[in-house]
């Protein structure tokens, strides 16, 4: 009788737990979450704000959220791949560390699949390319600099471990200066006079303009002054070494997305930027 009475009760908690699974509400328990970090500190691609507007996604752990170009990409990426954003926020060598130790599944923050880099992880198929510019003081010495050798001995700076700081060197005669941890502080740099120049990619110059009209790119008249390869121009997720089916999967994703929503994207984040609003 007791087998009889428990049969029962189980059958009614399984009867009413299929019911329940019957309602409107989506199930996203079975969705795969992607753990995804981002430097959090450069307009337009990816920056720090309180508040969900303009599509930002929150930062686990904190209270604050992420917005910006890579954002809203990342977003697309893990739409079509079948993924749940998880966002995590590190400077900038934090975010090296943690996709090469695995803290994180993959990174994103214009990141440059160099060949050093591609000794500690792995990469997808670039999902942008953006070439070097020099960003200086509009009443500055420097501001119509057509060419590199314009700018010998001027003080220049960039960020911390990147290509736009090694890029430097290419200036004949420039007194380079201690590279900086974010771009923030290189505009507080050049802004003060501390420095002359600033070498970044031209996303974040241009959006750097928009939101300081002192500033403006020198009007250098080669295209790509740098002489950068494309590995040094296109920008990739990076991801632990050995995720191969995880690049498989968000190459078919990158492959997907249409340059024009590509550009959109880019387009939208330069208007919400923080510093325009």
């Amino acid at each position: 009788m007791k087998k009889k009475i428990l049969s029962a009760l189980l059958a009614g908690l399984f009867l009413l737990g299929a019911l329940a699974g019957c309602g409107g509400q989506k199930d996203t328990g079975n969705q795969k979450v992607l753990r995804v970090g981002f430097e959090g500190m450069t307009v337009p691609t990816n920056w720090t704000q309180d508040s969900g507007d303009h599509g930002a996604v929150p930062i686990t752990g904190s209270d604050q959220y992420l917005c910006g170009f890579e954002v809203a990409y990342m977003k697309a990426v893990c739409e079509r791949a079948g993924y749940q954003l998880q966002a995590y926020k590190y400077d900038w060598d934090g975010l090296m560390m943690a996709v090469s130790t695995g803290k994180v599944d993959c990174a994103i923050s214009m990141i440059s699949p160099t060949a050093e880099r591609q000794k500690t992880m792995d990469f997808t198929s670039p999902y942008y390319r953006s070439n070097s510019v020099v960003l200086v003081q509009k009443s500055g010495p420097y501001a119509g600099a057509t060419s590199l050798e314009a700018l010998s001995g001027a003080r220049v700076t960039s960020m911390l471990n990147t290509l736009w700081y090694r890029q430097i060197d290419a200036i004949p005669g420039a007194d380079k200066q201690p590279a900086l941890e974010s771009v923030p502080a290189m505009l507080v740099a050049l802004q003060s006079g501390k420095v002359d120049c600033l070498l970044m990619d031209r996303p974040t110059a241009q959006a750097s303009v928009i939101a300081n009209p002192d500033l403006t790119i020198a009007p250098l008249r080669e295209e790509d002054p740098f002489d950068a390869s494309d590995q040094d121009v296109s920008v990739a997720i990076a991801l632990p070494r050995g995720s191969d089916q995880l690049r498989r999967q968000l190459n078919e994703a990158i492959a997907q997305i249409p340059q024009d929503q590509v550009q959109k994207m880019m387009d939208d984040a330069c208007r919400d930027q923080p510093l325009n609003r």
